[in-house]
């Protein structure tokens, strides 16, 4: 089966609602921000030669080691919002490009927040360095608008969605704007609704709730300007339609095309990450495996929290990456 044609049953599938069998059932999803940490990516790096030219690239590309900033930090540097969406990026990447060495490549792809550039790359969408300056530049806007007001975000613990929903909208400036779980919100807006949010959560039964190290309101109405500020730079440049199914995070579409794959990385800008409603509508067949392609495990947990049935693996060093090689290249499966 070529790739339109998997791109076909796919939307098919999407559409209907009901599963079609397919010779793949790989689902690669990209984890964002707050999956990093020191240290991270430097086993890859030493044992497979891909994850080296990834690495290497980034480091001829930008200002600064990348690679340096990954394995040896410092702390401060790395937790920076742009520098760990660069790495993120970076390192899921490299890990695409060891599975892709051995044939492994998914059905369908998507990425959570800040990941989604990482799922347009494994998609074919653009090169390494071209996604590579898309992260850095959307991060430069959205930091940018963010010093226009004081906004944050915050987690809320053990109320649903609907909830929260209706909390914010007694709190002021402050919005659901990430659903990682049917439990597990976050919220993003003005420092001050944001707190009187979460004052109000803990009073009617939420279990925790506590600030986010984000340096700005990231996927809220005030990142709007930053929406149309991406999108005039993303009407400069070339980007390829996905040769791999690649479902956006707030429209819950597929992106079919290079001039729609703009539009989506702009307006997600500013939009919520419907990230139980992502895995739900991925969730077509009980032979799909997902796995998290990039450092940690923020996603596999989400998904196993979301559909405890769901197989779901992680790539995050080296023996789980040969696990999974041991598993797909030795057995039917995945596409070739």
């Amino acid at each position: 089966m070529n790739h339109w044609q998997r791109k076909y049953f796919w939307s098919i599938s999407l559409m209907t609602g009901e599963a079609w069998e397919m010779e793949n059932n790989l689902i690669f999803l990209y984890p964002g921000q707050g999956s990093h940490y020191r240290g991270m990516g430097y086993d890859i790096y030493e044992s497979f030669p891909e994850a080296r030219n990834i690495f290497d690239r980034a480091d001829g590309h930008l200002d600064f080691s990348l690679r340096r900033l990954c394995f040896e930090g410092p702390d401060e540097e790395l937790n920076s919002d742009l520098n760990a969406q660069l790495a993120v990026y970076t390192i899921s990447c490299a890990i695409t490009e060891v599975l892709r060495a051995h044939r492994i490549e998914p059905l369908i792809t998507s990425g959570y927040s800040s990941g989604f550039y990482a799922a347009a790359y494994a998609a074919g969408c653009f090169d390494f360095t071209d996604g590579l300056d898309l992260v850095k530049r959307a991060g430069e806007i959205l930091l940018d608008e963010g010093g226009n007001f004081d906004g944050c975000m915050a987690v809320i613990f053990g109320l649903s969605g609907e909830q929260t929903e209706l909390i914010c909208r007694r709190s002021g400036t402050v919005q659901v704007a990430i659903r990682n779980t049917s439990r597990q919100i976050i919220v993003s807006g003005l420092r001050s609704s944001v707190s009187k949010a979460m004052e109000i959560a803990c009073a009617e039964g939420a279990l925790d709730a506590y600030f986010l190290a984000a340096e700005t309101a990231y996927h809220s109405i005030l990142m709007a300007n930053s929406s149309l500020r991406f999108h005039t730079h993303l009407n400069t440049i070339n980007v390829a339609s996905p040769r791999v199914p690649l479902l956006s995070y707030s429209s819950l579409d597929l992106v079919t095309d290079g001039e729609k794959l703009k539009k989506t990385m702009a307006d997600q800008l500013s939009s919520p990450v419907l990230w139980v409603d992502v895995i739900k509508k991925l969730r077509l067949n009980d032979n799909f495996i997902f796995i998290e392609v990039g450092p940690g495990s923020v996603i596999y947990r989400t998904v196993r929290w979301i559909d405890r049935t769901i197989e779901a693996m992680i790539t995050d060093k080296v023996k789980t990456i040969e696990t999974i090689i041991e598993k797909f290249v030795k057995k039917p499966g995945c596409w070739r």
